[in-house]
């Protein structure tokens, strides 16, 4: 027995004793340095909180007050009561049917966030943690990017490309605290969906091909930007059957891969089996067949001969190609094939912006300026041709597979702005690699590692200490670059929520609460029967903070009321009361902004009123050539002329000034004649022209914020007679 027990105490000894010699310096150094890229990751994004004065906890811009909704609402009542729930104060009057029209990812995983706190007995609210949720995530994203630079290069490249994601500014401006949307956790599924699958590429791992397809069905459910994945995916494989480059791997890699990934998928309501017949589906499923075709032919070639096969196939190919494309064809054209989304072609093919005003209109889906790219890359864009270089001279699967991510990334961020957030994970890994490439030689120089052979020395001279110490003072000075970059954008990131009203007062700017209080006044002074109507901008707040019936917010996807409430706000008094009746509206928003007119208003967002409600508008035809004054070229906006000033938008935006009165007064109303688009010409109208004089009896001003940001007018259906609304 002794003895017995003697084995177990030196084999538990030997146990120890190897673990603890296992722990080496280089280990310790690498996970300090992962953990502290966290912490900076986080206080980054955390920036709101620490400063003075620190902003209270509200979240910022407009979708996060849909996604804090739905989490109230799963939460409140479980995740199958949300897939199946229809709200009818959401795009009154067909109602807004949420669990088919709402990625449930982000919501989803605050409620599942929110359980684990309190099980843990933790007291923390709902709002509290979808507010933190987007800087937790997004220095979780930090973590997976090491194992990505990791899988992909080495442990340096991962700590490199961890660190500069951590401070960059395209993925900070999504993921700072308040900004609670789809973004945040879609860029984390991203890069693990990559790292399993290069993981799976490099092994031939089951259960890396499985982790890569759940992660991916999980993104598929969180961001619409899946799309991205699936099709990168796809056009990597592609690419290395052209190259001859498949294997056994990559047909289990991409296979399971995009199989288990659109299994995922078609169990979320918001996508169904519908999204498999869309053209970007198609494309994925097509190289699928095509890798699964090449695999059977390298397993029956490596039992029989296949040059006559291989013979005959070639002349098949082009009857196969006419078949194909016109078998999508007749698909198409029978709507069995559904068309790519409007948002994905316009990233495709940016000229198709210029035909959608609804999607021109969203300043982030925008072109990007050559200022703009370089502020959301900072110097490292300087060292991506040299990482594209150090990849093509290894023209690895895993390279190719980070190529086509730089490539695509880079194009397709210089397409949209919001596309930043794609480019910045691509910009980290290629950075990182083209440092570590670069840097290596210099490395083994210094370590005596670097030798070469005598007839070489006698062409080229061997590296200095010297000359190293420049390429890493170099090297260092771009690295420092990077970081004040990303400081001066971490400030900008972390200011003040959008639903704040800055205030000028002449001296200096104050935050106002005027979107606050006028959310609160039709929280409690509407009713069940009232609808308000709004540009559709605005839609979120309203909802989101209120027990108010609204026609359109940010997600509606009925393009035809958009264009009609566009219609509404810039046609005459008489037209414009026709559509309000169609809509039964009771109230109209208009955000004024008065005393900070450069800022923001919804003068400014007229010439869109125009452009949409002419393009999708299809109760009451406008023409905007009767509203906005173009140059020679037709090309930039001069000003409004004709029937804009006889607008109910101009009469109510200039009616509710100084006093339900007097109107505006004059110092205001100058402003309002300086503000671009609006010419010297404008005339000295406040509230309605005399032609439609006997309307603003009709409209009443009922309620305006305290510093005039907002105007609430209703509509005074009980005095207005038929003849009112008729020609």
């Amino acid at each position: 027995m002794p003895v017995f027990i003697d084995r177990i105490i030196n084999d538990l000894r030997n146990r120890y004793n190897t673990a603890v010699t296992s722990i080496n310096k280089e280990m310790v150094l690498l996970y300090t340095s992962l953990v502290l890229i966290f912490i900076l990751a986080y206080l980054v994004r955390i920036f709101a909180v620490l400063h003075e004065p620190a902003y209270e906890i509200i979240l910022t811009a407009n979708d996060p007050y849909s996604q804090l909704r739905a989490a109230m609402y799963i939460e409140e009542n479980g995740l199958a009561a949300f897939l199946s729930w229809v709200d009818p104060q959401t795009w009154y009057p067909e109602g807004r049917f949420w669990g088919k029209n709402q990625y449930i990812g982000t919501p989803l995983s605050a409620v599942l966030i929110h359980q684990l706190t309190s099980f843990l007995g933790l007291d923390i609210s709902l709002m509290v943690i979808c507010y933190y949720q987007p800087a937790l995530m997004g220095a979780l994203t930090c973590v997976a990017m090491y194992f990505l630079g990791k899988e992909l290069g080495n442990k340096k490249i991962g700590i490199l490309a961890a660190l500069f994601l951590a401070i960059s500014p395209g993925h900070l401006q999504r993921t700072v605290v308040g900004f609670f949307d789809h973004e945040s956790l879609g860029i984390l599924f991203l890069i693990l969906t990559l790292y399993f699958y290069a993981r799976s590429l490099r092994t031939g791992s089951l259960s890396s091909t499985m982790l890569a397809g759940i992660c991916l069905g999980i993104l598929s459910a969180s961001w619409g930007a899946a799309t991205y994945v699936f099709n990168l995916l796809a056009l990597h494989a592609f690419v290395m059957l052209l190259l001859r480059k498949h294997s056994d791997r990559l047909f289990l890699s991409y296979g399971g891969s995009i199989l288990l990934g659109f299994f995922i998928m078609i169990l979320i309501p918001k996508n169904g089996a519908k999204s498999l017949l869309n053209t970007d589906s198609l494309s994925t499923l097509g190289v699928l067949g095509l890798v699964a075709l090449a695999e059977i032919y390298r397993y029956v070639d490596s039992f029989y001969s296949t040059s006559k096969i291989r013979a005959r196939f070639r002349t098949l190919i082009p009857f196969i190609a006419v078949a194909a494309i016109i078998g999508v064809i007749v698909l198409f054209t029978t709507g069995v094939l559904g068309n790519m989304a409007s948002k994905f072609i316009t990233v495709l093919l940016p000229i198709y912006r210029d035909t959608t005003p609804i999607l021109k209109s969203v300043s982030e889906h925008q072109i990007v300026t050559w200022s703009t790219f370089f502020r959301n890359t900072g110097v490292l864009i300087f060292l991506l041709p040299l990482s594209i270089y150090f990849l093509y001279l290894k023209p690895t699967e895993r390279n190719f597979l980070l190529l086509l991510f730089g490539f695509t990334a880079i194009y397709f961020a210089g397409s949209m702005v919001r596309l930043a957030l794609i480019l910045a994970p691509a910009v980290s890994l290629l950075a990182a690699q083209a440092i570590d490439q670069t840097l290596l030689p210099f490395v083994l120089a210094f370590q005596e590692r670097f030798a070469l052979s005598r007839r070489k020395t006698r062409f080229i001279q061997p590296l200095s200490n010297e000359q190293t110490a420049i390429a890493f003072v170099f090297i260092g000075i771009i690295a420092m670059f990077a970081l004040v970059n990303a400081s001066d954008q971490a400030a900008k990131s972390t200011q003040a929520p959008s639903i704040s009203t800055p205030v000028y007062t002449g001296q200096q700017v104050i935050l106002g609460y005027d979107w606050q209080e006028a959310i609160s006044w039709l929280d409690y002074n509407t009713g069940p029967n009232d609808v308000v109507a709004s540009w559709w901008d605005y839609g979120y707040w309203i909802s989101g903070n209120s027990n108010t019936t609204i026609l359109v917010d940010n997600a509606t996807i009925n393009k035809t009321k958009i264009g009609n409430i566009g219609c509404m706000l810039v046609l005459n008094p008489r037209d414009s009361l026709k559509i309000s009746k169609i809509y039964d509206v009771t109230y109209l928003v208009l955000l004024v902004s008065d005393g900070w007119w450069q800022l923001d208003s919804d003068l400014g967002k007229v010439p869109w009123f125009i452009r949409i409600g002419m393009a999708n508008g299809n109760i009451v035809k406008i023409d905007q050539d009767d509203y906005l004054k173009y140059d020679s070229r037709q090309q930039y906006i001069q000003g409004y002329i004709d029937q804009f000033y006889d607008s109910v938008f101009w009469s109510l935006f200039t009616g509710g000034g100084a006093s339900d009165e007097e109107g505006v007064s004059s110092e205001t109303f100058e402003r309002i004649k300086s503000y671009a688009p609006i010419t010297e010409n404008a005339p000295a109208t406040k509230g309605f022209s005399e032609e439609y004089a006997e309307y603003s009896q009709y409209y009443e001003l009922a309620y305006r914020t305290a510093h005039k940001w907002i105007y609430i007018w209703r509509i005074r259906w009980d005095i207005i007679p038929p003849a009112a609304i008729t020609p």
